[in-house]
């Protein structure tokens, strides 16, 4: 084998597969526009106790959602936090199940604040879990509700089909 084959194959085994953010001020191709991965978690659905109306209680129907974008080079790939962020779902809707309930009288006012309280409450979830993955420095994820919406206490959770 010829010295240049050799020096090839040594930088590609060398190299590996990095992940970089996406570049600043500039325009780019297609896989570096938008967000690298996300996640729309299952909706989570509290009866709160809400004034107003006839009913003593409405559902608060919440669907969150996690984008993760790139802040260092890496040698992890988007795919990875994306996997940590589906195995993450059971706790950010047990969270979200406990902060709630334990919330009281609320209004159609309140929805505003109650989206923030998801929000925060999420993204604590989320960033713990980044805390513990040895690459978790090098992204940046950030929770977002892709749904909020009151019901009455007749309707109950929509089911999504399942991804296994």
């Amino acid at each position: 084998m010829s010295r240049t084959a050799r020096l090839a194959i040594l930088a590609v085994a060398l190299s590996g597969c990095m992940t970089t953010p996406a570049p600043q001020g500039t325009v780019v191709s297609a896989d570096s526009v938008g967000d690298r991965a996300g996640v729309v978690f299952n909706e989570v659905v509290v009866s709160l106790p809400f004034r107003g109306t006839l009913d003593a209680y409405q559902n608060l129907h919440v669907a969150p959602a996690a984008v993760v974008n790139v802040k260092n080079t890496t040698s992890s790939s988007a795919y990875q936090a994306e996997w940590i962020l589906r195995r993450m779902e059971t706790r950010v809707a047990a969270r979200l199940s406990e902060v709630l309930s334990g919330l009281g009288w609320q209004s159609l006012a309140d929805t505003a604040s109650l989206r923030q309280l998801v929000l925060k409450e999420s993204q604590a979830v989320v960033d713990e879990a980044l805390r513990q993955w040895e690459y978790g420095a090098d992204y940046r994820v950030d929770v977002v509700i892709a749904s909020l919406y009151w019901t009455d206490a007749s309707v109950g959770r929509v089911q999504r089909e399942g991804r296994w």
